[in-house]
């Protein structure tokens, strides 16, 4: 994709397509994800923007690696991670994960995955794409820049053929916002913790 800048600004120009890991990739979404209730989650006390950022470093590596997209709005203010079903994440890359999250970080974030996983068949899971991370620096939020990029780079997938079945909303607010936008509707709320009363939001799209 290529950026355009249009008359409405910035954060309504197409996104850039990212063809290699660099650091201020990890560093934006460290940054943008430091609140996100699934990372404090699953790291628990271990939780610092310093060890996320360690952690999306391998992360964009590793899905960059096994098939993944990364794009990025033109001013760096937004980064959208995609996750390709047809491949998994290399060996070396999921240790390096484990390693970052110790032995009870790794159990929450295995019980994460397999409660925010939909089910795939083999067959299909070669043509799923699925929006893993979006980040949003803090000073860009609440303008429609993230549902901007991710609206599309899902007609970007759909051009090429891909299938979008889910994706993972953080609230209930941020279900509203890409839902009626894009196609999606909830489909099961997670809790996460026993005292948590705002779950995560898995979202199916309406045509799958």
């Amino acid at each position: 994709m290529r950026s355009i800048t249009t008359d409405i600004g910035l954060h309504r120009a197409d996104p850039i397509k990212i063809m290699k890991p660099e650091p201020w990739l990890w560093q934006a979404l460290g940054k943008a994800l430091a609140n996100d209730p699934a990372f404090k989650f699953i790291f628990g006390d271990k939780f610092c923007e310093q060890i996320l950022t360690e952690f999306m470093e391998v992360s964009v590596k590793g899905l960059l690696e096994s098939g993944g997209s990364v794009f990025t709005s033109p001013d760096r203010k937004v980064v959208l991670v995609w996750r390709w079903y047809g491949a998994e994440l290399p060996d070396h890359r999921k240790q390096q994960l484990f390693d970052l999250l110790g032995q009870d970080g790794t159990d929450r974030y295995l019980w994460f995955r397999a409660v925010t996983d939909v089910s795939i068949d083999a067959k299909t899971k070669a043509k799923t794409m699925r929006p893993q991370y979006i980040g949003v620096l803090p000073e860009a939020q609440g303008n429609g820049y993230g549902s901007h990029i991710l609206r599309s780079t899902l007609n970007y997938f759909d051009k090429g053929g891909f299938i979008t079945p889910f994706l993972v909303a953080s609230t209930r607010r941020s279900a509203k916002l890409y839902g009626p936008l894009l196609g999606f509707y909830p489909y099961k709320e997670v809790f996460l913790g026993e005292n948590n009363t705002s779950p995560m939001i898995i979202m199916k799209r309406n045509d799958s």
